[in-house]
């Protein structure tokens, strides 16, 4: 037991510091400490047979980490262009994706038309686009089936009613004009 104490003991000399949640993130951690303190103790004995002095833990991992981290060489793969021979220089029009994609709000005429049933469908969490106008950012399920816009509908907001309802006559006549 007395090789297993020494390894254990100077592992938690100079360990890795890896504040992971995961736990397999913390024992890869673990095992590359114990590997590299074991591989100092062969080489500790190794100086002893060869009547050489060796480096210290902390000196010799420090070389191990400079070392490994030497040997990675930079690869750069060879880009086929499209200049080659045997493809065709033509431009495609290919799509950029869409990233943050902004819904759309629909004109008064739909919104306030009074035939139409706005009738609630539950689907996914997504921004309320009546709250996110005001500056605030909250997430409902609620979309109106019409208007295709998620609107939040609880005791605290009543976005779905607000954003449905007519505005004032004073205020429709200053936007015709």
């Amino acid at each position: 037991m007395g090789g297993i104490d020494k390894s254990d003991m100077l592992v938690h000399l100079y360990c890795t510091p890896m504040k992971a949640k995961r736990w397999y993130m913390r024992m890869f951690a673990y095992a590359i400490d114990i590997s590299i303190t074991n591989a100092w103790l062969i080489y500790r004995r190794d100086c002893k047979a060869l009547a050489e002095t060796g480096l210290p833990l902390k000196n010799f991992r420090i070389q191990v980490f400079r070392v490994a981290s030497s040997h990675r060489k930079a690869t750069s793969r060879p880009r086929r262009s499209l200049a080659t021979p045997g493809i065709l220089n033509t431009t495609v029009d290919v799509p950029t994706p869409v990233r943050g994609h902004r819904s759309h709000i629909p004109d008064n005429s739909m919104r306030f038309d009074l035939t139409l049933f706005h009738a609630l469908i539950y689907t996914s969490h997504q921004t309320c686009k009546f709250c996110s106008k005001k500056g605030h950012i909250l997430r409902s399920n609620v979309l109106c089936s019409v208007c295709k816009v998620h609107l939040c509908l609880n005791a605290e907001r009543n976005c779905f009613v607000k954003f449905h309802e007519r505005l004032p006559k004073c205020l429709e006549w200053s936007k015709l004009d």
